[in-house]
């Protein structure tokens, strides 16, 4: 349908030659019959000129498609790298964080426990850093999706109070267990015995329940939360898991979406760290 434009020019040109014809018989001296402009579309399709000129176009159509996809990802790319500087800067005190605090490679990641994917990647960056533990830490953000509350923000919540209680140690148990029970998409965790799940997940972690309870529901939680999901939005994140790689020594970021496998992660990583100041 897009070539048909140009079928049609072509059509108008050969109509174009008519009057030509009529010159020609007109001042030469051996008239020729004037070919009807059906008599010329059947000569060039028998000859294949009308189809090679179709193909020209096609595929001229095709690469410019094809550049302008291109130039569309690469500014999509700039634009994600730019916002992806806006990210809160990460701090020991204030962030949960997984590895050596100080690690020159901080893999952000922007996550939701409700969501399948962010399940499917949660061990990635964890193997990660266990492999580079010198180099690499990664640093946890919440960020729920609508679609799977209240469930989602209720286990960030879980995890946060945790944490609290029982130290930055416990968080990273407490989210891994969360993660390996989890049924996703809103559902959260399966009920043993009329025992609220999170609540057994916190008591492993020797959290104290009445606290856990009373934490859960606090109005400050909610604004680490909410603090966390300000973070990513300003950082250009949009859907989790959303991945920021910083090199704090060179300054450079990196973006990464979706469950990408940990060997991936680990090349990205890599190669942020071959950047040099």
């Amino acid at each position: 349908m897009m070539m048909l434009p140009r079928l049609i020019k072509l059509l108008i040109l050969t109509v174009n030659l008519v009057p030509l014809l009529f010159l020609h018989n007109a001042y030469s001296q051996t008239p020729i019959s004037t070919p009807t402009t059906e008599q010329i579309i059947q000569a060039l399709e028998k000859s294949g000129a009308l189809d090679r000129a179709i193909d020209r176009g096609i595929e001229r159509y095709r690469n410019k498609q094809i550049n302008a996809a291109k130039l569309r990802q690469q500014k999509e790319a700039a634009e994600k790298l730019a916002m992806a500087k806006n990210a809160r800067a990460v701090d020991a005190q204030s962030d949960f964080i997984y590895g050596k605090p100080d690690a020159v490679i901080s893999i952000i990641e922007y996550s939701d426990f409700e969501c399948p994917y962010c399940k499917q990647f949660s061990d990635a960056p964890i193997q990660v850093v266990d492999q580079m533990p010198s180099q690499v830490n990664l640093v946890w953000r919440n960020f729920p999706l609508p679609f799977h509350e209240p469930m989602a923000s209720k286990e960030a919540a879980a995890a946060i109070c945790v944490a609290q209680q029982k130290g930055n140690n416990a968080f990273w148990k407490f989210n891994e267990g969360i993660f390996k029970g989890t049924l996703t998409n809103g559902q959260g965790l399966p009920k043993a015995n009329n025992i609220d799940p999170l609540e057994a997940l916190a008591r492993e972690q020797g959290a104290d329940i009445e606290i856990f309870r009373a934490c859960i529901d606090s109005e400050a939680v909610q604004k680490q939360i909410n603090a966390d999901i300000e973070d990513g939005r300003n950082a250009g994140i949009s859907g989790t898991p959303g991945v920021i790689l910083i090199n704090h020594k060179s300054g450079t970021f990196n973006v990464l979406a979706g469950a990408i496998p940990a060997d991936a992660l680990k090349q990205e990583v890599i190669n942020l760290i071959n950047i040099k100041p």
